[in-house]
């Protein structure tokens, strides 16, 4: 799977200018839409199509904080897809540092959206996240 890269800006930190917790997430989500993007999946398509992907879990353990300006490399992988979701987990480490500065996993599920209700993924959003599971294989 392809590295993903971010630079810390202002968005990214509290006033003590360490990382907000949640924004983690949101690094984790922009490497997933590039992912796909990569692949030539659209989301903007999937929901006009009346699709969703919520999470119906996340976690993130935090092991070293990250500050104003580090650029840090997000390391993504896909696993547990199954028929109507998929686990995506992470790993976010400082350029340069081997060992993390957090890791964790969120869980989606398909959803249509009228009426809200799980179902199978779309066969062309199913062959984005197989392309990025064979990324990651050996």
């Amino acid at each position: 799977m392809p590295t993903f890269r971010h630079r810390l800006t202002w968005m990214d930190v509290d006033f003590a200018r360490v990382a907000h917790y949640l924004r983690y997430f949101v690094w984790v989500d922009e490497a997933f839409h590039g992912a796909l993007f990569e692949r030539r999946f659209r989301i903007r398509e999937f929901m006009d199509q009346g699709y969703g992907l919520p999470y119906i879990n996340s976690s993130c353990r935090y092991f070293q904080p990250l500050t104003l300006e580090d650029e840090v490399e997000i390391h993504i992988d896909v696993a547990a897809l199954d028929e109507k979701g998929f686990t995506l987990k992470f790993r976010i480490a400082k350029v340069g540092d081997s060992a993390p500065a957090a890791e964790g996993e969120m869980v989606r599920r398909c959803i249509r959206l009228d009426p809200p209700k799980s179902v199978a993924l779309p066969e062309a959003l199913r062959h984005a996240l197989q392309d990025m599971v064979a990324a990651t294989s050996p």
